[in-house]
């Protein structure tokens, strides 16, 4: 059925690109072998015709209409060696690609005659942009992603340099976390969906759709100075030189979520299949007014509550369900053509994806030092943890790009990226914070289902252009608007308690110890307007160099909203829980159970189970940020081997968050700084660097952290407490790298980095408050430095049967040290005099680890791939009094990847993922004792596909 279908799809597609496409094509691009630039205005010919060309401003050229046979480029520019090219094959109806380096001319003038070669790798194209780059970069292909088997951008990620990801969604550079990473779209900077973080969830972002990840680790001041680990650029696919058509399904098993009968779930609705809730889970329509507070006299209030308790549905504890088969799809479509005789291209590419995981293996705990002479730490809860999460993630991407002529392009590129999350939780246990004194016979439940809804609409319009007037600069722009949402409706939790005593059972609700049965209803909606304009202006210095200055500005405009609704359950003193969950939201036991027989007279009303409106304005507010900027740099080559990059930034910012909560001032930061930068690169040899830089950079709270009240966490974490007095943190960055491209595609690499961190954010957990809160302040001092090691090379040094054989590995090795403040090291060494003064950062790993071993066989069409990922414990929440900081432990992850191409356009790939199972801890260690904060593993996953590829 599948071959059917994709010899359908592929049939139809190739009628239509042959017949647009009677004759050949050739087409490419010149760029410098020196500096991997485009050369723009070269001259192209066809030897022994009267066919010429010059090229564009991505310095490309086309030849169209061409006779099927064997032909001959020859290539020239200004201060350039000419090339010829040599058996440039053309076919009916096909596009035949010849990319042309052209080294500098040093000498007299003289002809190299090269063969025609197949279009360039993808990472061979990376690495040339690393190895040319004004700054230290690393990071990963569409290549290499293809290979790895990896499903998204975050996944992708873990295989470059000092980067690891937290939750599967966050970002690490160098252990700095999402305060110190930026992450940008195609150069446009997009907002994060979480309220309580700095940078956007990467899980987002399907692989297929990806072109490549550049991940920036030193400063230059054509980019947003607000990052000091990262910027990260997520580039999507562009269009192609030829007709493209790729059509991919796959299907997956977990060993703890397929087809396991047990499988935790909830209601859904309709459209959850596409990452959609329907409304399924929104407040009913019958609610078009204020719950108001009990009253057991007034007819109209009490009327009031009963019909809104009875509007909601009921469904307040998880069900079960056999859970299917993972599976994901995708679709990519490009070519180019004319339009209204102008060259024009295109891609549209789609995926889908939906995945089931599930833990009943899981635990959680609080623990807390309560006195100076403890010999372990007390247990103040201590669950068994199971949960079942249901993930459909779609992504839609289109890229158009209509040249209007050689000097000026357009582009246009949108994307939508749809992710919904169903997921319910389980937990038992005992709780001997909440009953007074430890009782095994006393247990604690506590249920939880959560739709979490995110979507990332972005449209973004660029241009370029070149002015031939004005020695070719060059004038790009862009503007790009972004709408991020999270939507969480009818987040609900049910937790009881119970005690045995012999053959009997005793459930309670106390709602003086534990929140009653809730749901509450969030939404957050933030937009970005990005705005940029550079002009470059290349000029020739001493020795006949080329050097060229950029000047620029940019905007960028952000506004946010946050709302929260909360909805608590009530019940009568004289109502009992039994331990049934439906039996106690049933039909009879809601709202008004007992109604006075003549209510004119005032009688009493009764209540069942009834709804109260919990909603807290001081949880709602609004943020507005704008950072104007501009810049001036220069690129200077000093000598032939000597390259400096030089010049400074100006950001003014302006952050406004208030709530609605007209008690409480409204958070403001504005600020004006100017953030210098140096990289210097010394070419050693041709295919070696040496690289040293300075940078100054800047993090700046987000809205949440600047907003000055107290909110709670509805997974049960502590309070989090806004701090309107937070201060932006200045960062002094000091780079050095020596680097060597032995050959296409290979790579070694040292590195070695130092960070001044001023005024740096920290959270810490308080357990010593009335109760536990997340504060949010600044401490002195910060500093990060550390070592990276990389390599990719193909093991044919070893001996030339090992040809095929590529291994890649890097290592960072990372220290950090933050100053605690006075008052925080008081209180810790109220219980631990023997505390030292200084701690690691948060987020920080002392190391992560990547490795990689590839075979590639052409003439097999085989490509297999084992990969490796490690990073070190890292504090994950850092505590308040003498009670140990909480760390992420190291965990090992293992996997496979092998793609076969069976016939011309068919390919199947297997994959084996999280081979090892490792748990996934957080926990205290005190004494050499280990306390669990939380543990759980999330299964192996295997999967089986098939792709269709006309190319």
């Amino acid at each position: 059925m599948f071959n059917k279908f994709f010899s359908l799809i592929g049939l139809l597609s190739l009628t239509v690109s042959v017949a647009v496409a009677q004759s050949g094509i050739i087409r490419g691009q010149l760029t410098s072998s020196e500096t991997g630039e485009e050369l723009i205005g070269a001259t192209v010919v066809i030897k022994g015709t009267n066919s010429g060309t010059a090229t564009d401003l991505d310095g490309k050229f086309s030849f169209n209409n061409l006779q099927p046979g064997t032909y001959e480029l020859q290539a020239s520019y200004v201060s350039y060696e000419p090339k010829a090219v040599a058996g440039v094959v053309v076919k009916d109806g096909e596009v035949t690609v010849v990319d042309i380096r052209l080294g500098s001319s040093t000498t007299a003038l003289k002809e190299v005659v090269v063969e025609a070669r197949a279009i360039r790798s993808s990472e061979g194209t990376l690495r040339n942009i690393q190895r040319k780059s004004a700054l230290v970069m690393d990071g990963i292909s569409a290549e290499q992603i293809t290979r790895s088997g990896d499903s998204d951008a975050a996944s992708a990620l873990t295989r470059v340099t000092g980067i690891s990801v937290e939750g599967s969604k966050y970002v690490y550079v160098r252990g700095l976390g999402d305060r110190y990473v930026k992450t940008a779209l195609n150069g446009a900077e997009i907002p994060g969906l979480d309220p309580n973080r700095n940078t956007v969830q990467m899980d987002l972002f399907p692989s297929n759709l990806l072109d490549n990840l550049t991940v920036s680790k030193t400063f230059t001041p054509d980019l947003p100075g607000s990052f000091s680990g990262g910027y990260v650029n997520i580039t999507t696919k562009d269009f192609p030189d030829r007709y493209t058509l790729q059509l991919s399904s796959s299907v997956g098993y977990n060993s703890q979520a397929t087809f396991n009968s047990n499988f935790l779930s909830s209601n859904k609705g309709g459209l959850d299949w596409l990452g959609f809730d329907d409304d399924t889970r929104a407040v009913p329509d019958e609610i078009d007014y204020t719950i108001p507070s009990e009253s057991f006299t007034n007819q109209e209030r009490a009327e009031q509550i009963d019909k809104a308790t009875k509007a909601f549905n009921t469904e307040m504890a998880p069900s079960r369900m056999t859970a299917p088969v993972n599976h994901s799809h995708t679709f990519s479509l490009g070519n180019q053509t004319e339009l209204f005789g102008k060259q024009f291209g295109y891609v549209v590419g789609l995926s889908y994806q939906r995945n089931f995981s599930y833990y009943d293996n899981g635990s959680f705990g609080v623990w807390k030092l309560k006195s100076a002479s403890a010999e372990e730490l007390d247990n103040n809860k201590l669950f068994s943890d199971e949960r079942g999460v249901e993930e459909v993630t779609l992504g839609l991407l289109a890229n158009f790009s209509y040249k209007l002529n050689n000097n000026n392009k357009i582009s246009l590129n949108l994307m939508r990226n749809q992710n919904g999350q169903n997921s319910s939780r389980f937990l038992s246990g005992t709780y001997p914070e909440n009953f007074g004194v430890y009782d095994e016979s006393a247990i604690f439940e506590s249920r939880a289902l959560h739709y979490i809804q995110r979507s990332l609409t972005s449209g973004q319009l660029k241009g370029e252009h070149v002015l031939p007037g004005f020695k070719n600069s060059k004038v790009d722009w862009l503007a790009s608007f972004t709408l991020s949402q999270q939507d969480e409706p009818d987040l609900r939790f049910f937790a009881n308690d119970y005690f045995i005593t012999g053959a009997d059972t005793a459930y309670s609700i106390r709602v003086s110890n534990y929140s009653p049965p809730s749901r509450f209803f969030r939404n957050l909606d933030e937009t970005n307007l990005d705005l940029k304009l550079n002009l470059e202006t290349p000029f020739t210095i001493w020795n006949g160099l080329e050097a060229k200055t950029k000047f620029g500005v940019a905007a960028l405009l952000k506004d946010r909203s946050f709302r929260e609704n909360i909805y608590r359950y009530r019940f009568s003193n004289a109502y009992n829980y039994n331990g049934n969950v439906e039996e106690f939201f049933a039909p009879e036991n809601l709202g008004i159970v007992m109604q006075p027989s003549d209510p004119e007279s005032g009688g009493i009303y009764n209540y069942g189970v009834y709804l109260q409106d919990g909603s807290q304005r001081t949880n709602n507010y609004d943020g507005e940020e704008s950072v104007y900027a501009g810049y001036a740099m220069i690129d200077l080559p000093v000598t032939e081997k000597l390259r400096v990059v030089a010049g400074a930034r100006l950001e003014a910012t302006d952050i406004y968050v208030e709530s609605f909560n007209p008690l409480l001032e409204p958070g403001n930061l504005n600020q004006v700084d100017i953030l210098p930068s140096v990289n210097t690169t010394y070419s050693l040899t041709e295919k070696m660097n040496f690289r040293l830089g300075y940078s100054r950079t800047l993090a700046r709270p987000n809205f949440r952290e600047i907003a000055p009240y107290t909110s709670f966490d509805f997974v049960g974490e502590p309070a989090l407490v806004g701090n309107a007095n937070l201060k932006r943190t200045l960062i002094d960055n000091f780079d050095a790298r020596w680097e060597w491209y032995p050959a296409v595609a290979e790579y070694i690499g040292v590195s070695a980095y130092y960070k001044n961190f001023q005024n740096p954010i920290e959270r810490t957990i308080n357990t010593l408050a009335q109760n536990p809160q997340i504060d949010i302040n600044n401490v002195d001092n910060a500093k990060v430095y550390g070592l990276e090691f990389e390599i990719n090379k193909r093991l044919s040094f070893v001996t030339p049967s090992l040809e095929n054989f590529l291994v890649g590995a890097n290592l960072s090795l990372t220290k950090s040290q933050v100053n605690i403040s006075e008052s925080e090291l008081a209180l810790i060494r109220t219980l631990n005099p023997e505390a030292e003064s200084t701690r690691p950062m948060f987020g920080q790993s002392p190391f992560v680890a990547n490795a990689t071993l590839s075979y590639q066989s052409e003439p097999l069409g085989l490509v297999a791939t084992a990969s490796f990922n490690m990073f070190g414990d890292r504090i994950s929440a850092i505590s308040i009094g003498g009670t140990p900081n909480i760390y992420e432990r190291s965990r090992p992850i293992a996997g496979l990847v092998v793609s076969k191409r069976i016939s011309e356009h068919f390919s199947a790939k297997v994959s084996a993922n999280n081979i090892l199972n490792p748990a996934y801890k957080h926990s205290h260690e005190y004494k050499g004792e280990e306390y669990i904060y939380s543990s759980y593993k999330v299964g192996r996953d295997f999967s089986v596909g098939l792709t269709y590829l006309i190319n």
